[in-house]
């Protein structure tokens, strides 16, 4: 079965643990090698036979002689029997269908009646491996990994030629969960538990394979196509979703946020596959490859100032509560938490880290203060810029056509959030908040941080100029995809889509950030493919403008070692 979960639950003799004694298994290995060539001959002979270019069957023959080697060296490893079994043949004749597809894949696809006809005869021995190798009594940690890499690697090829017909990229997302699992699994090892049999999850694995040859047929339509993927994905979230469950029991606690951050990173890579389809992803790919690079050189050199001005925002806002930072320091700190920030879920942790970083100059109530006041000031910064624009473009003939319904929605969400300021600084004027309750310190915190001499001034330079320098990377960026933005866009559109970053459901803003700008930039001319390239690349050169946090994390390592 296509999961990844399924042979810690086989009952297979994993304590063959450890390596088999080589001597004992010796005689499956033999027999093993020379199978490993007539199912290398028989793949080039079926490529051959529906006349794939040479090219396309090389490079398949390639990819399935790398992955023998490496069947033939876990074998030797983890097969703890003289005799090989009918099992591991049969998953051989199934990794050469995989093969079959792989040429077929790398041809660019086509030849239909073959590949669904090679399919069902896989699907068709799906299972018979397991049944034999329990009749026999081989089952071993080497055939339930082969099993289950051999029908991981069908789904993914299947996904990939079905990616190419009727339901487009989208059907690329069916054979994703076994590999998106076994990469979250390197990260949080408690996903690596074993979980029960069940029935139901054997049952959505062949309903998965039988859906992706269903989207092999070139005359499906498009609207029943997608269906059949969106529905076989809910099912497959569904089944891994349960096992995750279970897994997260019988972690211990300290599992819940590894979950969390687990969820937001399958959210990030759901909203960028549905995004990709609705931009059209083989458009964007054209789109970023001809980038222009002056144009992104510029949008690194404006975000790593940005980051700049706001570390210099937070030494101004820290000195006040007693937290003395250098500017050298704050430029330091501030770099590693944008690289925190852009890298993992959640797009606080790096905040909340150099908040950590700096609480030993006062508490860690006050050190937080501070880095709370200061992102609120330059979210406070960013609102005001956008609300002065949309105004402007919203009464300004000439400029931007805001569609009804969107002006509507924010110029109510614009007076809401007016009447709330408003609310609160009245309730701060006349009915002050307990010192002691989390309300009372943030606004004590703000005032301190705010009120002390010369520090307001220098906050509104500080932010006007981080603003700036945001605003423009991003318009940079466009401008590098051949979507140069008018004036008006980049102050009130924009910022539209930086807000939707602020939504802590998924990995350092993406996912949300491509689709609020593939909703909002065609407002100002843009192709859906160019407003999801403009995104991309602002994401990618936001990383590469914070890499220079990597210093802090180098010089600090080498400060340990010469310490110890």
């Amino acid at each position: 079965m296509t999961v990844a979960r399924e042979s810690t639950a086989t009952g297979a003799p994993h304590a063959a643990a450890g390596h088999s004694d080589t001597a004992e298994n010796r005689p499956a290995v033999s027999r093993f090698t020379p199978l490993t060539l007539i199912c290398l001959g028989a793949a080039m002979a079926g490529t051959l036979a529906i006349g794939l270019p040479i090219e396309a069957i090389l490079a398949a023959a390639a990819a399935l002689t790398l992955a023998l080697v490496g069947s033939t060296v876990a074998l030797s490893r983890h097969h703890p029997f003289a005799r090989l079994g009918g099992a591991n043949v049969v998953t051989l004749i199934r990794l050469t269908v995989v093969a079959f597809l792989l040429a077929v894949l790398f041809a660019g696809g086509g030849h239909p009646v073959a590949v669904i006809a090679v399919s069902i005869v896989a699907l068709s021995l799906d299972g018979v491996d397991g049944y034999l190798a329990r009749r026999q009594g081989l089952s071993s940690r080497f055939g339930a990994s082969f099993d289950m890499e051999v029908d991981s690697a069908f789904a993914l090829v299947l996904a990939l030629l079905a990616g190419l017909g009727p339901a487009g990229p989208l059907a690329i997302l069916l054979g994703l969960p076994r590999y998106l699992f076994g990469a979250a699994a390197l990260a949080y090892p408690w996903l690596n538990g074993p979980v029960r049999p069940r029935y139901s999850r054997k049952v959505i694995c062949v309903l998965q394979l039988i859906a992706l040859i269903a989207l092999q047929i070139p005359f499906l339509p498009a609207p029943v196509a997608i269906a059949i993927v969106i529905v076989t994905a809910a099912l497959l979230a569904w089944s891994f979703g349960v096992d995750i469950h279970e897994l997260r029991r019988n972690a211990d606690d300290s599992g819940r946020p590894a979950l969390i951050r687990l969820g937001q990173a399958i959210i990030t890579v759901a909203i960028l596959v549905v995004v990709w389809q609705v931009a059209g992803g083989v458009d964007v790919l054209d789109i970023l490859f001809t980038a222009n690079p002056w144009w992104l050189l510029a949008a690194c050199v404006l975000l790593a100032t940005h980051t700049v001005l706001s570390a210099l925002r937070w030494r101004v806002t820290a000195a006040p509560l007693g937290i003395d930072l250098s500017g050298g320091h704050a430029i330091r700190e501030y770099f590693l938490a944008q690289l925190v920030n852009t890298t993992l879920p959640g797009g606080v942790v790096g905040d909340a880290a150099r908040a950590a970083r700096t609480r030993h100059q006062a508490t860690l109530g006050r050190s937080v203060g501070a880095v709370v006041v200061e992102r609120g000031v330059g979210q406070v910064a960013l609102l005001a810029v956008f609300a002065a624009a949309f105004l402007a473009t919203l009464f300004a003939s000439g400029g931007i056509t805001w569609p009804p319904a969107l002006a509507a929605g924010i110029s109510a969400a614009l007076l809401a959030l007016a009447a709330a300021g408003l609310i609160l600084i009245l309730r701060v004027r006349f009915a002050p908040p307990a010192s002691g309750s989390w309300l009372g310190r943030l606004v004590d915190g703000t005032r301190r941080s705010l009120a002390a001499p010369g520090v307001l001034p220098a906050q509104v330079l500080l932010s006007a100029g981080a603003t700036v320098c945001i605003l423009a990377a991003f318009a940079c960026c466009a401008a590098a995809v051949g979507a140069p933005l008018p004036l008006g866009a980049v102050f009130a559109v924009i910022p539209l889509v930086l807000f939707a970053m602020l939504l802590p459901i998924s990995v350092g803003g993406w996912g949300m950030r491509e689709g609020a700008a593939v909703a909002l930039l065609p407002i100002a001319g843009l192709t859906t493919a160019q407003a999801f390239a403009t995104s991309a690349a602002f994401g990618l050169m936001a990383l590469v403008a914070s890499l220079p946090g990597l210093a802090l994390v180098w010089t600090r390592r080498r400060t340990l070692e010469t310490t110890t």
